[in-house]
């Protein structure tokens, strides 16, 4: 029977700083203990000071994640990059301490001709793996001019994905949710871009910006929609006795 390697991760989506709720910081740091990645994607334009760029960062620090900041123009862009950053991220680490406890040494101590091995195995994975990921967007006063550029944004990072051997599956989170919720699930995990397209249209822009609430929401959502098989770690296992 064919393993099935399966990557769990939410990409945050926000202008700003969190503030209401939990601190989004620990609930990042819960989910990562938890086996998801999260990652963050800032915002930015000419107004922006840096409070909320300093707690992007520190929230995917705390998921294991990576993060980037971009203008909305390049939301798109930085979108996909940095879930696929991410994704690479997350399997060299796991690259690195399966070799050390196996052969002793990291990928970067390795002879050239057996580091070309495991980089071209990580390369693989990276396009076969299966990525599940929970888009949490902020829906909060301040996005009310993006969000329709970041709802393209998110309809493109699902076609982009497709194009990749595993599987890919998305559902969307936006904070804050309507009628005095923390956040609504908009969209469950899905192939599906009309599905996906249709969901995006249910969001409602304006209130404040609970994004620890939202992040806690998503690690449960990732952790319910949990498939049984090997992890990255034991798939590197397994390859890392033919390097």
């Amino acid at each position: 029977m064919d393993k099935i390697i399966e990557f769990r991760q939410i990409m945050l989506i926000t202008d700003g700083e969190s503030n209401e709720g939990i601190d989004p910081i620990s609930a990042a740091k819960e989910g990562h203990a938890k086996g998801v990645t999260i990652s963050t994607i800032g915002i930015t334009d000419k107004n922006n000071d840096e409070r909320p760029l300093k707690e992007i960062k520190d929230i995917a620090e705390a998921g294991g994640g990576v993060w980037e900041l971009t203008n909305i123009q390049n939301l798109s862009m930085a979108l996909s990059v940095a879930t696929v950053k991410s994704v690479y991220k997350t399997i060299e680490e796991a690259v690195n301490k399966e070799l050390r406890e196996i052969i002793g040494t990291g990928l970067n101590e390795m002879q050239p001709q057996s580091r070309i091995k495991v980089t071209d195995m990580i390369d693989r994975l990276g396009d076969e793996i299966n990525i599940k990921c929970c888009v949490v967007i902020d829906s909060s006063s301040s996005m009310t001019n993006k969000m329709s550029m970041a709802k393209k944004s998110i309809i493109n990072l699902l076609k982009i994905l497709g194009q990749r051997k595993g599987k890919t599956e998305i559902a969307v989170i936006s904070y804050p949710g309507k009628n005095e919720n923390q956040y609504d699930i908009l969209c469950d995990f899905t192939e599906d871009i009309t599905k996906l397209e249709d969901s995006l249209n249910k969001i409602l822009v304006g209130g404040n910006t609970p994004t620890g609430y939202a992040i806690k929401s998503a690690v449960e959502l990732l952790s319910n929609n949990m498939n049984f098989g090997f992890n990255v770690e034991e798939e590197i296992v397994f390859k890392s006795f033919s390097v």
